[in-house]
């Protein structure tokens, strides 16, 4: 897991590094064969003394334009939540691990020069949920399909590096009759680069 998190740092970092190239021209009509890198993060933490809970969650995508303003890609996604009970100095701890791995498609609007690029996003996601006690796993599901749309905002800080918006509707169909089906809406913020032109 560190080595995941380690290569998921580093694209992060390639990312803001890309701001070095930059220019003072705004340039979202992007040309088959640039390569788009992305990353964002959530954390949520309780505060609270009886509840000790924290919730994190990293996501990346790696996609290459195969049409001017039309990419395809595929988004790795890792979420663990985490809820300590009794004593302080030796709790319990019971987590919960999402991890996610599927295909996305990418559809970006407006003309060359624009400080402002909307785009739409959909995709599937094969989900792997885990629960683990004291590090020990208490259950594992495998069977799940999520299919994933959003609409989002492209804030163009330079010609190949800006940060988003997005509004994402994850819906997660359990493939056994006694899985229930669920919904999400989430808001990410996060930075999206561009490699070549």
């Amino acid at each position: 897991m560190r080595k995941l998190m380690t290569l998921l740092v580093a694209l992060g970092l390639m990312g803001m590094l890309n701001i070095a190239y930059g220019q003072s021209t705004y340039s979202t009509s992007r040309a088959s064969g640039t390569i788009m890198i992305s990353g964002s993060g959530t954390y949520q933490t309780d505060l609270s003394q009886d509840l000790r809970a924290s919730v994190w969650g990293i996501n990346t995508d790696l996609a290459l334009f195969l049409f001017p303003q039309f990419a395809a890609g595929i988004d790795l996604g890792y979420v663990k939540s985490m809820q300590e009970s009794g004593d302080e100095d030796d709790p319990d701890v019971l987590e919960g691990v999402t991890m996610s791995l599927g295909p996305r498609v990418y559809f970006f609007f407006g003309g060359k020069k624009s400080e402002l690029t909307p785009f739409i996003k959909g995709g599937a996601n094969y989900l792997v949920n885990k629960t683990l006690y004291n590090d020990d796993e208490l259950y594992r599901d495998e069977s799940e399909l999520g299919l994933v749309a959003s609409a989002g905002l492209l804030l163009n800080l330079a010609k190949n590096v800006g940060l988003t918006v997005e509004a994402e509707y994850n819906f997660e169909k359990g493939t056994d009759a006694a899985d229930i089906d669920t919904q999400q809406l989430l808001i990410k913020f996060g930075i999206r680069s561009f490699l070549g032109e």
